[in-house]
């Protein structure tokens, strides 16, 4: 056998046996497996990935990377692009928008570059999976080098390229039986190739395994090709590779929704050709799509349906430079999309965190739901964080190489904050969560909740819990947050559509006029403005192409970012130093021009107050109003909207509150409540109306109780926000609703009840 004749049979070998079949044909003579890396201990290395899936998006950056090495080298270097998105733009056309800018044509001509097949296998865990790149290529001699070394500094002064740590490609081979490794430099040079696979070694001798190739005389085969059968650049070839999690043909369990996700906003497009599903597709990431971008097979003739959204802007963190946000609010559920994120992202983790355009880390849906306190919106907001423009110092603390999570800590801090308080100021998100959530609202009987309320009052007395007064319908003090921004009234204005002009006419503030603009050291407000002005009136990314401009006097206060100027509506993000002093004043002002006539303008004073005193430690309940409401099964709106899982034994009840009031949510199908009142029912159905109204009131003393432990912790030390917390604390509420069940069904079954009115 020739080294021609192995190549092409490891090219079209679909099952490990077939690959097993070609090496045996070859014969063992002047062959040796080798260490990738030149390790012998390269498992730490190539096994630090964690998902199949994520490990195969690295192989499709690396081709994308080879795109733009071989377009670096066409175009001698010039510009001297400093990103990907840069040379992207430079030598190859991409707009400044993205992908979503250029037309359908475009997209699949520069998609042509770099190709992903998926090929059926064996079996879901042993499929062919195809990537091939029409990039750079890489001679025989430089493969040890490159693709075959492990945490080489190959790419350390290329600033033009995504890839950084030598590693990420090769954590495919950990889920991979055989990998065959094909490349060419140009069509005058051989095809330089090898395979490589897991070995294990005699365990009298060696605790484990490792990673090795396939040498010929200590070296990568060689073969020589006509150019028209294998063209300048990449090939890698998994056979037996494990997609067990990516089974369908569309969705988040796909290859093609993990592409999208995970290549949420790539600088280049790529094919996907299915062999499985019988489909060829680019791949555009879902950022694009959310953008309106539409491609031959996508589901959606024209872009989704929005009802809001945020294009991208920039907000300056300080030390560590600045982040990008941009986020959209797809159209309501509907019985038939009853969670309208899952086609664009995991809805669970709907935030991405992106540098280079790819998903670094996905944050957890309760950032939403809980701290931005939009619970009815979760189900369908998208929000995308650009980490492209933070400093070195902060990529490093925030990113970590295998590109599945962010590094938790001060920049991850300050990145989720910013987050928050961005969302928490829009006062469209607030307007559409209220009218969401008056559309789940339903009727409930005054007298019947007044008695509840005392019930609960008189059950955590008796359990010896310290008790305030209720409040009436607003806020405890102790849920508010000195960080989060407020109004200068209780409540978000109602909203109404701004007419806008041209010329315009005004620009405001939305502030009382006679009232200061307050903050203490090291506070940021968002500071929402009104103006008549279409939105080219402002560049938030650009201050020298904007005609909106602000000017600060004092020197205790700094611009750190706008928002676009969209339907009217701006917010200017404003932050008192840290060493401002107490009681120091000043004024904001924003000016519009207009050509050929006189500026307009509005301006505000400020003055810079002391910090809040923190909370008391005594531990207090306080008794917000409070409202208890029943989810009727998977098939109810409200359990998409609440993120439920499928499994009804593994969901009780979740409680959130919402402008003042704790509301609790409960599951009629949860299996300790539903077959309690079920069987009551075929005794009384009075004793299963009086079993689920003791039920709801231990549900509600409970999730009372354990609201007052959440406000404590949040004054403590600051604990993780993730999914992690989220189901623990949903099987927290499903214990206590199993108690609560044993308790009502005592209480209504005992000769000597508790009366519900007491």
């Amino acid at each position: 056998m020739t080294p021609e004749e192995l190549l092409t049979a490891l090219r079209a070998a679909t099952t490990p046996a077939e690959v097993e079949v070609a090496l045996d044909a070859w014969g063992t003579s002047n062959t040796a497996w080798k260490p990738v890396g030149n390790r012998e201990n390269n498992r730490g290395t190539i096994e630090a990935a964690a998902d199949p899936g994520r490990s195969l998006v690295e192989r499709l950056t690396n081709g994308i990377d080879a795109v733009l090495e071989y377009e670096h080298s066409t175009h001698a270097g010039i510009p001297n692009a400093r990103s990907p998105k840069d040379a992207a733009a430079a030598w190859l056309g991409i707009p400044d928008g993205g992908l979503s800018d250029l037309s359908q044509a475009e997209r699949q001509r520069i998609a042509k570059r770099v190709n992903v097949t998926l090929l059926e296998g064996v079996a879901r865990n042993k499929r062919v999976v195809e990537i091939a790149d029409l990039g750079i290529g890489i001679a025989p001699e430089d493969m040890t080098g490159t693709i075959l070394s492990l945490n080489e500094g190959n790419k350390l002064t290329k600033h033009y390229l995504a890839g950084l740590y030598g590693q990420g490609g090769s954590s495919t081979f950990a889920v991979s039986d055989y990998t065959l490794i094909a490349s060419r430099a140009n069509e005058q040079r051989p095809v330089g190739f090898t395979v490589v696979k897991f070995l294990d070694l005699p365990a009298d001798l060696f605790r484990t395994g490792h990673y090795v190739y396939l040498t010929d005389h200590g070296m990568v085969f060689r073969a020589q090709v006509l150019a028209g059968q294998f063209p300048r650049g990449t090939i890698i070839r998994h056979i037996g590779y494990d997609l067990t999690n990516y089974s369908g043909p569309l969705g988040p369990n796909s290859l093609y929704g993990l592409l999208n996700t995970v290549l949420f906003d790539p600088v280049l497009p790529v094919w996907l050709d299915s062999r499985v599903h019988n489909y060829r597709r680019v791949i555009k990431g879902s950022r694009n799509a959310l953008n309106g971008a539409v491609d031959e097979g996508d589901e959606r003739r024209a872009g989704p349906t929005l009802a809001h959204n945020v294009r991208l802007f920039f907000v300056n963190i300080g030390e560590f430079g600045r982040v990008g946000i941009e986020y959209w609010l797809l159209e309501a559920p509907t019985t038939e999309n009853k969670v309208p994120s899952a086609a664009f992202v995991n809805p669970k983790k709907p935030i991405i965190l992106t540098l280079n355009g790819q998903n670094q880390a996905e944050l957890s849906q309760l950032l939403i739901r809980k701290q931005a306190e939009l619970p009815y919106l979760a189900q369908r907001l998208i929000c995308h964080i650009d980490g492209n423009h933070l400093t070195p110092q902060a990529k490093r603390a925030l990113f970590v190489s295998n590109r599945e999570d962010a590094r938790r800590g001060m920049v991850y801090d300050l990145i989720e904050r910013e987050l928050i308080n961005t969302l928490k100021s829009d006062d469209e998100l607030t307007r559409l969560n209220n009218e969401a959530r008056e559309r789940g609202l339903r009727t409930q009987d005054e007298t019947a909740t007044q008695q509840m309320r005392s019930e609960v009052a008189r059950l955590l007395r008796i359990h010896g819990l310290n008790l305030t007064e209720p409040s009436g319908s607003e806020p405890s003090a102790a849920g508010t947050h000195p960080d989060v921004p407020s109004h200068p009234r209780p409540g978000p204005r109602p909203l109404t559509p701004i007419q806008l002009n041209e010329p315009p006419t005004y620009i405001n503030f939305v502030w009382d006029v006679d009232e200061a603009i307050r903050f203490y050291p090291e506070q940021r407000r968002y500071v929402r403005i009104a103006t008549d002005a279409h939105s080219s009136y402002h560049d938030a990314n650009n201050p020298v192409r904007s005609r909106i401009n602000l000017i600060i006097t004092g020197q205790d206060l700094r611009l750190v970012g706008t928002t676009p100027l969209q339907g009217g509506r701006m917010r200017i993000i404003l932050e008192a130093a840290t060493s401002a002093n107490i009681g120091a004043n000043g004024n904001v002002r924003v000016e519009l021009t207009r050509q050929g006539l006189p500026t307009l303008s509005d301006a505000r004073d400020y003055t810079i107050q002391a910090r809040p005193p923190a909370q008391p430690a005594a531990r207090r309940v306080s008794l917000p109003p409070f409202d208890v409401r029943p989810v009727e099964g998977p098939n109810d709106p409200m359990w998409a909207q609440l993120g439920w899982p499928d499994e009804i034994n593994k969901v009780a009840s979740a409680a959130e509150m919402e402008q003042g009031t704790l509301v609790v949510h409960y599951s009629t199908v949860f299996p300790k409540f539903a077959d309690k009142r079920c069987a009551l029912e075929r005794r009384d159905p009075a004793l299963a109306g009086s079993f689920t109204r003791r039920y709801e009131i231990w549900l509600a003393v409970h999730a009372l109780i354990l609201h007052a432990d959440q406000e404590a912790a949040a004054h403590g030390p600051e604990l993780p926000e993730g999914e992690g917390n989220g189901e623990q604390e949903r099987a927290e509420r499903a214990r206590m609703a199993t108690l609560s069940a044993l308790f009502a069904a005592r209480e209504v079954e005992s000769p000597v009840g508790v009366t519900e009115s007491e």
